[in-house]
């Protein structure tokens, strides 16, 4: 009599794993390679007419239907339950409203790879020509090759940076009614032309708000807009459904004056994460070797440098973390206006 013979059902379950992750791999090879092919075909538009269109819409204009890993991920997600990416950002932080720290140097703060910049950035001609009358904030990028990524906006063919940033913020301060504009002048040309080094942007920027102040004398708040370039994790927070670029407040202490500068830099600081807790890293003081350790704020006890995300951010991210510096900015000053009167 012939003996039945019992498959085992350790095997059965070794071979079905193996067919769920070859099922895997050739999703994702197949998805890869079809966003690979996509992606050549490249949609060019003006940066002038994005950021215009960014501007005036109410929505993230940032198609992420293009965005590939996303997309793939979702899709080995439905058939296997894996998530490739694994996000830091879902961590929850706790961090205390004021972090204040000082740094002598360990906090990059270079700008002489200038060229380097220039490869993945690029000045960002303002997509506005109306004029401003009487305004009282004053929006500007000493460092403004200083990207953001440009992974989900690859079909557009743009180059993100902090002069987008600086645009987004006026638009939302003066549609509150805070007259605000955004220094237009090209500092890299500036710098170029007289043959100075990127270390010498923030006197390029100095004489840029002087200038500013002589012509505006309602001039009361002056914004940096910088981003950090340290990874990602350090950069982004998720906060319910969103991912938002993180703040970094930094204040010179090589300015007698920084007493005044931390006042503002503080207030707004924990209005941040009194709104949406974690999203500013707090405040970082720096003097010492290889820095500038002024950064302008001998001008105005209201000067303020702040870094918002990092070169991993998307400008989704940095939208939405617009959204809130916003908010917090506005209800700022509106009150420290009331207060004055």
């Amino acid at each position: 009599m012939a003996k039945k013979r019992f498959k085992s059902k350790k095997r059965n379950k070794k071979h079905t794993k193996i067919k769920v992750l070859l099922v895997i791999l050739c999703v994702y090879l197949i998805s890869n390679l079809t966003f690979s092919i996509l992606k050549n075909n490249k949609i060019t538009i003006n940066n002038k007419e994005f950021i215009k269109t960014l501007l005036d819409s109410s929505n993230n204009i940032v198609k992420k239907d293009y965005d590939k890993n996303k997309i793939i991920n979702n899709i080995v997600k439905f058939f296997s339950k894996v998530d490739i990416n694994n996000p830091v950002t879902a961590l929850n932080y706790d961090i205390s409203n004021n972090v204040v720290k000082v740094d002598n140097g360990t906090h990059e703060d270079n700008y002489d790879n200038i060229s380097e910049l220039e490869k993945v950035s690029q000045y960002i001609e303002d997509p506005r020509d109306e004029k401003i009358n009487d305004p009282i904030v004053y929006l500007y990028n000493s460092h403004q090759l200083e990207n953001y990524s440009s992974s989900n906006l690859e079909v557009y063919n743009i180059k993100p940076n902090v002069m987008l940033a600086s645009y987004m913020l006026r638009e939302k301060l003066n549609e509150a009614g805070i007259n605000t504009i955004v220094e237009e002048e090209n500092v890299t040309e500036i710098l170029r032309v007289n043959n100075w080094s990127g270390s010498s942007a923030y006197k390029v920027t100095k004489m840029l708000i002087n200038d500013a102040r002589n012509k505006n004398k309602k001039l009361n708040y002056f914004i940096d807009l910088h981003r950090d370039s340290v990874s990602r994790d350090k950069t982004t927070i998720k906060i319910g459904d969103k991912n938002y670029a993180r703040f970094y407040f930094l204040i010179g202490l090589e300015n007698e004056n920084y007493k005044e500068n931390m006042k503002i830099a503080m207030s707004l600081s924990e209005m941040l994460n009194t709104s949406y807790k974690g999203i500013s890293k707090g405040i970082l003081q720096k003097q010492g070797k290889g820095v500038n350790g002024v950064y302008n704020q001998d001008i105005h006890k209201n000067v303020v440098l702040i870094e918002i995300g990092g070169v991993d951010n998307t400008i989704d991210e940095v939208k939405n973390s617009i959204d809130v510096l916003s908010e917090v900015l506005i209800k700022y000053i509106k009150g420290d206006t009331n207060e004055n009167k």
